[in-house]
């Protein structure tokens, strides 16, 4: 074992590695109980931050001022002494990010005095106006949906907060964009179709519209599995896209692929949101059979039609009415012009159901064109 020798009096003190190390230790040792006595005792907590509104809109063709509040909750928890302690609490900017990346700063500094004793708590509210110019309205527009907020670091000196609120594009009521029409189609320009199972299949919506703002839309689907009468659907897709014009203007949508692994039924719609007028939205139906035959084709086979009668008019009292087929999947509708062989409309319907009255909408892009045995098809479609 080494020893430690003591040394004679007006010499120089030294110590063999051990004793310097030991020392050392007791030195860091002493620092991190010093550091977490203070740390224990001053603390001064922001706990959240909150803005309100929690969302806004913007306008796409100009500047906006939005009027935001931001709500800082906080806490004294310094136990040094009852107080009350003098804080400042500050945020040297607002930035705007997209999917999470600041691409601009929309806002300056804003600072308060919070004065709070020992284990108090209070909330601050900073009140601020964003200007947000054309420019970044239109990025905001364009970008994906709900990507886009507005945040806020705070620092009390102690601990940081921070706060956000989502940033959407539109318009108002009075000039914003109003869709007048949306005209759905497969990319075959069908409007109902029956395909075999894992056929790559999309639909094309063309919205006629006015004025100019966001158009805020959902590819919404009902597959076999749901109940039709029961249920919305599920979203597909979402769908922002800025649009711009004078009058009236044209656009063009296309649905991702859609779901075509399953037999069955699919009902595809799309919907919009946020438009001061009132219209009809579309329904595509299409029919999912088994691929696995050795034929490429599904052929149809003629039924007996009870409904309507021979040269009956088309209007909104005609009812479609058909005698059942063995083993039908489903029944596909289809509306003629005369001498046309490529159809106006037409509705596929589940085999289930045997009769068929057409839509406002329907019955719009077929008058005012008589119904005849050469233009009006009705057919099953078996499953191989």
């Amino acid at each position: 074992m080494e020893k430690i020798h003591m040394p004679m009096a007006g010499t120089d003190i030294r110590c063999s590695p051990p004793c310097v190390s030991a020392h050392l230790w007791l030195v860091v040792f002493s620092l991190l109980l010093f550091i977490a006595g203070l740390s224990a005792q001053v603390q001064a907590d922001v706990n959240s931050v909150n803005a309100s509104p929690g969302s806004v809109t913007l306008a796409v063709n100009s500047s906006t001022p939005l009027n935001i509040v931001w709500r800082v909750n906080r806490t004294e928890t310094d136990t040094t002494a009852p107080g009350p302690f003098s804080r400042q609490v500050s945020s040297a900017n607002a930035v705007l990010q997209i999917n999470g990346t600041t691409v601009a700063t929309v806002g300056g500094m804003l600072s308060q005095t919070s004065v709070l004793s020992s284990n108090q708590s209070a909330t601050l509210n900073f009140n601020e106006v964003i200007d947000v110019n054309v420019g970044l309205a239109r990025r905001i527009a364009n970008s994906p949906a709900g990507s886009v907020r507005i945040v806020r670091l705070f620092d009390d000196g102690q601990r940081l907060g921070t706060g956000s609120l989502g940033a959407y594009s539109g318009g108002s009521s009075a000039e914003g964009l109003v869709v007048r029409r949306i005209d759905l189609a497969f990319e075959n320009t069908a409007r109902t179709d029956v395909v075999e199972q894992h056929t790559e299949l999309r639909a094309v919506a063309n919205i006629t519209f006015q004025s100019s703002g966001v158009l805020q839309g959902e590819w919404r689907l009902i597959d076999p599995t749901v109940s039709l009468g029961s249920s919305d659907g599920r979203v597909l897709q979402v769908v922002r896209q800025s649009l711009i014009s004078s009058g009236e203007g044209r656009t063009r949508v296309v649905s991702p692929t859609l779901p075509t692994g399953q037999q069955g039924l699919y009902l595809l719609a799309f919907s919009v949101q946020d438009t001061t007028a009132q219209i009809d939205i579309p329904i595509l139906r299409y029919f999912v059979v088994d691929g696995s035959g050795s034929s490429s084709q599904v052929k149809p086979e003629m039924i007996s039609v009870d409904q309507p009668l021979e040269n009956a008019l088309l209007d909104a009292d005609t009812l479609f009415k058909w005698q059942p087929v063995t083993n039908a999947h489903a029944y596909q509708v289809e509306v003629f012009a005369p001498q046309q062989s490529v159809p106006v409309t037409g509705k596929l319907v589940p085999a289930t159901e045997l009769q068929l009255a057409l839509t406002s909408m329907t019955l719009d892009c077929c008058r005012p064109y008589l119904l005849t045995n050469g233009s009006c098809g009705l057919s099953t479609h078996r499953g191989r």
